[in-house]
C-alpha cells in the first residue's frame, strides 16, 4: 500500500510528539508542552522547511535567550520599564520578520522571552534556572523532528527544485510562442492575465524551492550561489517577458517585422535559446552560448508611422533586446551550475532600491507591530488589574505568539480560525475525561498521543495546507489542554479554563487585529490599490524635479520609500485578494477584481520603468515643442493617478481629460522631423531614441489609466469595502 505524502507527514509529526513526550516525562520536566510547540510549528511539507524551521528555531532561541537575561538584568524590579523594554524587543522581532528570509528566527526571538518571563510566574529571581530548562524542552522538540524529518521518508527538496525549474522554462516557452506566434501571423498581441499570473506563481514556486533544496540537499548547497543566480536570471527573464507582452500589445498590429530588422530570426533565436535551457537543465548538461544580437529600426519605414506607432515600436524594440539580454544571463547561470561557474559575481541590483531602501520603513510592518504590541499590553493589564484572571501570563504569551505568527500571515480570518480551534478543543473533550483517566502507564497513553495527534493533522492538513497557520493552532491548543505531565490530574474546572482561556485570547484578537486598521481583506486590498497609484503619482513626476533638489538626500529617501512602497502594495495586493471570498464580494465581480489588479500591475510596471528612464538620465533630443508637451504630461498623469488613488477628490476628473487628450494630439507631429535630428549625430541618434521610448512608456501609462478610470467608475468601491464579520 502506498502512503500519500500527507499520511506520511502526519505520521512524522505523531511520532515525533510521541518521542517528546516520551524523553520530558521520563526527566521529569514540569511542562513537556513546549517540547511539543516546537515540534508543532517546525512541522512542514518537504525536509528543506522543516530543517530551515529547526535551524533558524535553535539560533533564534539561543538568541533571545541572551537577550532575556539582559533585560531582566537590567530591570529586575521596575515592572514598568520591564514591559517598556520587553515591547521594544518584541517591536524589534516584529520588524524584521516581515521582510527577512529568515522569519523563524525572529518569531523565536520574540516568543521566548515570553516563555522566560511566563515560566517564573513574575519571579525574575528564579528566572535562570526556569529559563534554561523552558530552552531545553524546546530544543528537545526541534532536535527530535529535526532528526525524524531526515531519517524517517525524507521529502527532499531536490526533485521539487528541478520541478519547479523545468516548469517555469516551459511556462516561459509558452510564454514566448504565444506572443510570437500572434506577431508572425499578424494578429494584434493581447494581454493574457491568467498567463501572467501563472507565470509569476511559478516564479516564486522556484524561489521557495531554491531556499528549501539548498537547506537538505548537499548537491544544491554546493552549487547555492549558482542555483540562487539562476533564480535571479529566471525573474529576469519572466519580468522581461511580461514587459514583452505589455509592448507588443501596444505594436502589435503595426507588423513590427516590416520595421524591425531581424525580428524573424530574433524570434527563431530566443525560442531555442529557451529550449536549450530546458534542455541543459533536465539533462544536467551545458548549454552553448548565445551570442549577441540586436534588434534594429527600418528608418525609412519608421518614418511612414505617427509619433505614437513610432514610440510604441521604440518601447517593443527596447522590450525585445532586453529580452535578448536576460536569456543570455539564463543560459550562462545554466552552464554555472553544471560547471560552478562564478558569472553570479557580476549581477547587479537593478530594482532602484538597494540596501538603503530596503532599510526604509513601511506602513504594513509598523501597523503589524502596533497590534502585537496592542494584543500584549491588553492582556498584560488585564493580568495586573483583573484579580485571579483565568489563564494569567499565559494569556500574554499566547496572544503575542499568535500575533506573531499573524504577522506573518495578515490575511487570516479571524472568526474561521476561532470557530476550528474551538471545534478541535471541544472534540477533545471525551479523550481528556473519558479515556486518558483510564489510561495505564505511558504506552497506553503514546497510542492515544499517536492516533488524535495523526487524524488532527492529516484532516487539517488537507483542509488548510501545511503551512496554514489554522492548522498550527488546531494541533497546539489541545496539547494545552491534555497538559500531559507526570503527575497528570483532570478537572473539568480547568477543562473550561482553558476554553475561557482560548475564547479571551480570540476576543483580545479581535481588538487588536483592527487597531490601527481594520483587518479585512477587501478593504486591504483597495488601500494597497490606493498607495501603489498614489506612490506611482510621485515617481511620475520625478523627472521633472530640479536637478538641486533631486541630489537632496531627503528627495532620494522619500523616492525610494515610494519605490518600496509600489514593491511592498503589489505583493500585498496578490496576497490579500486570496482571502476574499466570491460568497460574499458585492460591489464588483471576480473578472472586474481581477481585471482591475491586472491595470494596477501594468501600470505599475511602466512607472517603475520610468523611474529607471530618469534614474539614468537618458539624453532626450526632439523638438522643443514635443519635449514641453510630453513634460507637461507629467504634471497631467501625476493629478490623474492621485485623483484614482481617491487621495484627491476634488479633482476635475473631466477637465483632466480634456487636457490628456489635447496634450497628446499636438505632440502627435511628423516622425520625419524626428528622423531628421537623428541624423545630425551619434549623439543625437541615442538621444532621439530614448525620446521614442519616453514618449512610448507614457503612451502605455495613458492607455492603462483609461480603461483603469473606465472600469474603476463600473464598480462599487463603497459595497465592496463595507465592513464584513470577521
Amino acid at each position: 500500500m502506498q502512503l500519500s505524502r500527507n499520511a506520511k507527514e502526519s505520521f512524522k509529526l505523531a511520532t515525533a510528539l510521541v518521542i517528546v513526550y516520551a524523553i520530558a516525562l521520563g526527566l521529569n520536566w514540569e511542562k513537556p508542552f513546549w517540547g511539543g510547540f516546537a515540534v508543532i510549528v517546525c512541522s512542514q511539507a518537504n525536509l528543506g522547511q522543516s530543517l530551515n524551521r529547526a535551524i533558524l528555531w535553535i539560533l533564534g532561541t539561543l538568541f533571545a535567550l541572551l537577550a532575556g537575561w539582559i533585560i531582566v538584568a537590567l530591570f529586575p524590579q521596575d515592572r514598568w520599564l520591564f514591559m517598556i523594554a520587553l515591547s521594544i524587543w518584541v517591536s524589534i522581532c516584529v520588524y524584521f520578520l516581515q521582510r527577512s528570509n529568515y522569519q523563524y528566527f525572529w518569531v523565536t526571538s520574540g516568543y521566548v522571552i515570553l516563555l522566560l518571563w511566563d515560566v517564573t510566574g513574575g519571579d525574575f529571581s528564579i528566572s535562570y534556572k526556569a529559563g534554561v530548562l523552558r530552552i531545553q524542552e524546546s530544543l528537545l522538540g526541534i532536535i527530535v523532528y529535526g532528526l525524524i524529518a531526515v531519517l524517517i521518508w525524507p521529502n527532499c527538496s531536490r526533485g521539487e527544485l528541478k520541478r519547479a525549474s523545468l516548469e517555469l522554462l516551459r511556462e516561459h516557452r509558452r510564454f514566448v510562442d504565444g506572443c510570437f506566434t500572434r506577431v508572425k501571423s499578424g494578429e494584434k498581441v493581447k494581454i493574457r492575465r491568467k498567463n501572467r499570473v501563472a507565470l509569476l506563481d511559478l516564479d516564486t514556486r522556484l524561489q521557495t524551492a531554491i531556499s528549501d533544496a539548498s537547506s537538505d540537499s548537499y548537491e544544491v548547497w554546493e552549487c547555492r550561489k549558482q542555483w540562487n543566480h539562476f533564480g535571479h536570471c529566471a525573474t529576469a527573464v519572466t519580468q522581461s517577458l511580461l514587459k514583452l507582452e505589455e509592448s507588443l500589445a501596444l505594436s502589435g498590429d503595426l507588423g513590427i517585422s516590416k520595421f524591425l530588422i531581424g525580428v524573424d530570426e530574433y524570434m527563431s533565436d530566443i525560442e531555442g535559446r529557451l529550449a536549450q535551457v530546458e534542455i541543459a537543465l533536465s539533462g544536467d548538461r551545458s548549454a552553448d552560448s548565445a551570442n549577441e544580437r540586436v534588434v534594429r529600426g527600418n528608418i525609412e519605414e519608421v518614418k511612414r508611422l505617427s509619433t505614437f506607432e513610432t514610440a510604441a515600436l521604440s518601447v517593443t524594440r527596447k522590450s525585445l533586446n532586453d529580452l535578448e539580454v536576460e536569456t543570455r544571463s539564463l543560459i550562462d547561470s545554466v552552464n554555472d551550475i553544471q560547471i560552478l561557474g562564478d558569472s553570479y559575481s557580476k549581477r547587479v541590483n537593478s530594482d532602484g532600491i538597494g540596501w538603503l531602501g530596503a532599510l526604509i520603513p513601511d506602513p504594513d510592518r509598523l501597523i503589524n507591530i502596533v497590534r502585537v504590541l496592542m494584543g500584549m499590553w491588553i492582556a498584560y493589564l488585564a493580568y495586573l488589574f483583573i484579580p485571579d484572571m483565568i489563564g494569567g501570563l499565559l494569556v500574554m504569551l499566547l496572544i503575542t505568539v499568535i500575533g506573531i505568527l499573524a504577522a506573518m500571515t495578515p490575511k487570516i480570518q479571524l472568526f474561521e480560525t476561532c470557530t476550528f480551534t474551538i471545534l478541535v478543543c471541544i472534540l477533545s473533550a471525551p479523550i481528556y475525561f473519558f479515556l486518558m483517566p483510564k489510561l495505564h502507564g505511558f504506552y497506553s497513553l503514546a497510542v492515544v498521543i499517536f492516533l488524535w495527534t495523526f487524524v488532527v493533522s492529516f484532516s487539517s492538513n488537507r483542509v488548510f495546507g501545511p503551512q496554514s497557520m489554522i492548522r498550527t493552532l488546531v494541533l497546539i491548543f489541545p496539547q494545552i489542554i491534555f497538559n500531559f505531565n507526570n503527575i497528570q490530574e483532570y478537572s473539568f474546572v480547568v477543562y473550561t479554563n482553558y476554553l475561557f482561556v482560548l475564547a479571551i485570547i480570540f476576543c483580545i484578537l479581535a481588538v487588536s487585529r483592527n487597531i490601527p486598521f481594520t483587518s479585512h481583506p477587501e478593504i486591504n486590498l483597495k488601500r494597497n490599490i490606493d498607495r501603489i497609484l498614489n506612490s506611482a503619482a510621485w515617481l511620475v513626476v520625478e523627472g521633472d524635479i530640479p536637478e538641486k533638489k533631486r541630489k537632496s538626500i531627503f528627495f532620494r529617501l522619500y523616492i525610494l520609500y515610494h519605490l518600496n512602497i509600489i514593491m511592498i502594495a503589489r505583493k500585498n495586493v496578490f496576497y490579500w485578494v486570496e482571502g476574499i471570498s466570491d460568497k460574499n464580494m458585492r460591489g464588483m465581480t471576480r473578472n472586474q477584481m481581477q481585471s482591475i489588479i491586472g491595470l494596477v500591475m501594468l501600470i505599475s510596471n511602466q512607472v517603475k520603468i520610468l523611474y529607471r528612464i530618469d534614474k539614468k538620465k537618458m539624453n532626450f533630443v526632439a523638438p522643443k515643442k514635443l519635449l514641453r508637451e510630453a513634460f507637461i504630461w507629467r504634471r497631467l498623469a501625476s493629478k490623474i493617478l492621485i485623483y484614482l488613488s481617491g487621495s484627491n477628490q476634488a479633482v476635475d476628473i473631466e477637465s483632466l481629460r480634456r487636457g490628456y487628450r489635447r496634450i497628446f494630439e499636438r505632440a502627435n507631429i511628423d516622425v520625419g522631423e524626428l528622423m531628421e535630428l537623428r541624423e545630425c549625430s551619434e549623439k543625437s541618434k541615442e538621444g532621439v531614441t530614448n525620446f521614442l521610448y519616453f514618449l512610448g512608456v507614457t503612451h502605455c501609462i495613458n492607455n492603462y489609466l483609461t480603461e483603469f478610470r473606465r472600469l474603476s467608475e463600473s464598480v462599487d468601491w463603497k459595497a465592496f469595502c463595507e465592513e464584513r464579520c470577521l
